[in-house]
C-alpha cells in the first residue's frame, strides 16, 4: 500500500465522557472486520492498524488528535471521525494536508459538498434524515406543532437548517427551537420553554445522555410528547435509557442489522456471536460496513497503491460490489443512500 509496513488508520472519537457508548461501538464494529482482515494475511502483504485516539467529543481534542495522527503517525488516512464539530474544526488540517477523510460518523452538510479537500461519506446526510422526519411527523402523524430541541453546536445548525427548511416546504415553523450545552444533560431550560408551547411533537438533536433526560422531564410533566431523533444520538443507547413502552423513532442510516437478511447482515452477525461482550446493533454495524468498505477499496488498490487510486476506488466499490448493492439496495438509478427508521421497543 505504501512504505510502511502496514497500513495506517487514524481513528479520533470518544471513547470517555457522555457519548463514549458511540465512539466504543464504532470502533469495535471497524475491529471485527479489520481483525477478519489481518489474520487473513493483510491486504498485499500487509495488516490494516487502526490507530485509536480518544477526543470526548470535543473539537480541540480532535485537532490535536489529527495532528499526531498526520505529522506524527504518518496515516495513511483518517477514518470514521465521530461527530460534526470535530469534523468541522479539523478542515483547515484536512486541506493543508490532503489526507483523506474516509467515513466520518456525520451527516454534516460540508461533507458533502465539494471541498479542497479529500472526504468520503459512507452515510445518507443530515438534511435526508431530516426530510423523513418531517414526512413521519406530518404525513404520517399528522402533526403540525412540532418543536426543535437542539444541540448547541455545528452539529445542531447543521441538523436544525435542514428541519426548518423541510417544515418549510410544508408551510411549517417550529413551535420553539430550544437549545442545550454539548456533552451535558443540562436540558431543564429547553424542558420549560417547550412546555409553554402547543408542540405536541420534538425532534431531538443530540447524544443518548441529555436526550434520554429530556424525555423523562416530559413525561414526569404529563406533556403527552411524540419524539424522534436522528442516527447520531445511537438508538440503542436511547432506547435502553427510556422507560419501557416509550415510543421514539429514530433515522438510520444502515438497514436493521438485526433482521436483515443480506450476505454482509449475515457475516456481521456470525462474527458479532464470537464476542459475547458485543451485542448487535446499528452503530456497531456501520463501524463494520466502513471497514469493509474501506478493506474492499484498498485491495483494488493493492498491485499499485496511490491516495487518488483508493478516492477513485471507493465510490467504485459502492457502485459494483456486489454484497454493497444488494445491502443498500442500490440501483444505477438509484444511487443514493438510504434513510432508514428504528422504533423503541
Amino acid at each position: 500500500m505504501s512504505e510502511q509496513s502496514s497500513i495506517k488508520l487514524g481513528m479520533s472519537i470518544a471513547l470517555t465522557g457522555p457519548a463514549q457508548g458511540i465512539g466504543k461501538q464504532l470502533h469495535d464494529g471497524a475491529l471485527l472486520h479489520f481483525d477478519a482482515i489481518n489474520s487473513e494475511g493483510g491486504i498485499a502483504g500487509k495488516e490494516i492498524e487502526l490507530i485509536v485516539m480518544d477526543d470526548g467529543y470535543e473539537p480541540n481534542r480532535t485537532v490535536h488528535n489529527t495532528r499526531q495522527f498526520i505529522y506524527t503517525h504518518n496515516v495513511d488516512a483518517l477514518f470514521g471521525f465521530m461527530g460534526t464539530p470535530t469534523t468541522a474544526a479539523i478542515r483547515p488540517l484536512l486541506t493543508h494536508s490532503k489526507t483523506p477523510l474516509l467515513m466520518p460518523f456525520t451527516g454534516a452538510d460540508f461533507l458533502h459538498q465539494v471541498a479542497n479537500y479529500h472526504v468520503f461519506n459512507l452515510r445518507a446526510s443530515y438534511r435526508d434524515e431530516a426530510n423523513e422526519h418531517i414526512k413521519f411527523l406530518t404525513f404520517e402523524k399528522n402533526h403540525q406543532n412540532i418543536a426543535l430541541l437542539i444541540q448547541a453546536d455545528e452539529f445542531g445548525i447543521t441538523v436544525e437548517k435542514s428541519l426548518t427548511q423541510a417544515l418549510a416546504r410544508q408551510g411549517l415553523k417550529p413551535s420553539i427551537i430550544s437549545r442545550f450545552k454539548r456533552n451535558t444533560t443540562d436540558v431543564e431550560r429547553a424542558h420549560e420553554q417547550i412546555k409553554e408551547t402547543n408542540a405536541t411533537a420534538v425532534i431531538m438533536i443530540g447524544t443518548y445522555e441529555p436526550l434520554a433526560t429530556f424525555i423523562k422531564l416530559a413525561n414526569d410533566a404529563k406533556l403527552n410528547l411524540e419524539f424522534t431523533s436522528v442516527s447520531f444520538v445511537s438508538s440503542k443507547e436511547l432506547f435502553a435509557r427510556v422507560e419501557p413502552g416509550q415510543a421514539i423513532m429514530v433515522t438510520e442510516v444502515v438497514p436493521n442489522p438485526i433482521t436483515c437478511q443480506a450476505k454482509l447482515c449475515k457475516q456481521f452477525r456470525q462474527r458479532v456471536k464470537k464476542h459475547p461482550e458485543l451485542k448487535v446493533d446499528h452503530i456497531l454495524f456501520e463501524g463494520y460496513l466502513n471497514a469493509v468498505v474501506f478493506s474492499r477499496a484498498a485491495k483494488q488498490c493493492q498491485t499499485d497503491y496511490s491516495q487518488q487510486c483508493l478516492l477513485n476506488s471507493l465510490p467504485s466499490v459502492l457502485e459494483h460490489d456486489s454484497d454493497l448493492k444488494a445491502l443498500f439496495g442500490l440501483t444505477p438509478q438509484q444511487k443514493k443512500l438510504p434513510v432508514y427508521r428504528s422504533y423503541s421497543p
